[in-house]
């Protein structure tokens, strides 16, 4: 049994990756303590579904980069200190860091000389990720820094975990060794996104139910999305777009004004953030899950979660034709479209609405996709690396960590 520290610049349990990571370890009778943000009414310290939780302090804005910069700066030096105190205290085997930023691996410093391995979970890459996310000419001096800082921290670390093939690739070409690399994917949560009642695949003349969740953010291309509901007035009338989840706010205001620009305010429903449990029962009720991602850098890298919760549910996805996407699913899974296009949008799902036979084959080979990809297959691997290392720990390093403790 490995006792593990996971640190995060996020929220628990609202990070699925972080929760579901966790939780594998607790299904395998590790114990797993989260040092993350807090906010607003959570405790402090709190036991979720066996992990203990430890709040070190309230999230801020992250969206504008000095206010990010600061705010990373704040949570390492706290961070730092308590976890040094707490393994006083729990004598850890293993400490996972989760990105971003990419440097907060070296808040295990003092862990490491005394011989604990740390582990650096990579959700994302922060070298593609800051050409879109800070494209400004005026930060445009920064771009070698986070490349310099991305291989002082891969190198830093012990074993790395990524989320894509297209990141795996990335990060090999840039010089980490492939055994030092694991394969995690953010694959649905099969004890929510389990299916629901049988779907019946029926032609839809009118009102066709569009579904999104997840971030939402411009490279996200939900604006492609709610212009798409326009053109669908002309072919498929009522349709609807329902939105869930964490917004940028700028980017809410821009989308807002776009559908009263539009005039179908009455067709597109802006959610706020909800529980897995309740995005599975509107999962139950849409008819397409769309997935509008932008063609850019770091959006042809990453894979989408919310397509494995689709698919898994089986509810046909609409998604963009991105190099992440058809590297896990084929031409004849996803209904593929043009990105940033939302007329090439509004066609797929059209021609996907009245033909339901097509739909539902595109639906059935999907899931038979999927099993290769499944969450239980990704929780044994995700165990196997913590017991190798929890092992390694046990021999060579021992003495070692026992001198220096």
């Amino acid at each position: 049994m490995a006792r593990v520290l996971m640190v995060h610049l996020s929220y628990y349990p609202q990070d699925v990756r972080v929760r579901r990571e966790a939780e594998a370890l607790i299904k395998q009778s590790h114990e797993v303590d989260v040092i993350c943000l807090g906010t607003g009414g959570q405790e402090s310290v709190e036991t979720v579904g066996g992990v203990t939780v430890h709040r070190i302090m309230d999230g801020r804005d992250k969206e504008n980069f000095l206010n990010y910069i600061l705010l990373t700066l704040v949570f390492m030096r706290k961070a730092f200190f308590y976890l040094n105190r707490l393994h006083r205290r729990r004598r850890f085997n293993v400490v996972h860091i989760h990105n971003m930023p990419d440097y907060l691996v070296f808040v295990t410093m003092w862990l490491k000389i005394k011989g604990i391995p740390t582990i650096l979970d990579m959700h994302d890459l922060s070298v593609e990720l800051y050409g879109v996310k800070f494209n400004s000419p005026k930060l445009a001096w920064m771009k070698p820094l986070v490349r310099w800082v991305e291989k002082l921290s891969t190198g830093y670390a012990d074993h790395v975990i990524t989320t894509s093939n297209g990141f795996r690739d990335r990060l090999l070409g840039r010089g980490v060794p492939a055994d030092k690399i694991t394969l995690v994917l953010n694959s649905a949560d099969e004890k929510i996104f389990r299916p629901g009642p049988p779907r019946e695949f029926r032609r839809i003349e009118r009102g066709a139910r569009l579904l999104y969740h997840g971030t939402v953010k411009e490279h996200f291309g939900l604006h492609v999305a709610v212009e798409a509901i326009a053109h669908l007035q002309k072919t498929v009338p009522g349709s609807t777009m329902s939105i869930y989840g964490n917004y940028s706010p700028a980017y809410r205001k821009d989308l807002e004004d776009l559908v009263e620009k539009l005039g179908i305010g009455e067709y597109v429903e802006f959610g706020g953030f909800l529980p897995l449990e309740r995005i599975r029962e509107l999962i139950i009720q849409a008819d397409f899950g769309v997935v509008p991602y932008l063609d850019n850098t770091f959006m042809n890298l990453a894979l989408s979660t919310k397509t494995f919760e689709y698919v898994r549910m089986e509810l046909f996805v609409a998604g963009s034709r991105l190099d992440s996407g058809l590297s896990m699913f084929g031409e004849d899974c996803i209904g593929y479209f043009t990105p940033g296009d939302s007329q090439s949008l509004a066609d797929t799902v059209t021609a996907f609405c009245l033909d339901p036979d097509r739909r539902e084959d595109f639906v059935r080979r999907a899931s038979e996709q999927y099993t290769q990809y499944s969450w239980e297959t990704m929780a044994n691997r995700y165990n196997s690396l913590i017991n190798r290392y929890d092992s390694d720990k046990s021999g060579v390093n021992a003495d070692f960590i026992e001198a220096h403790t």
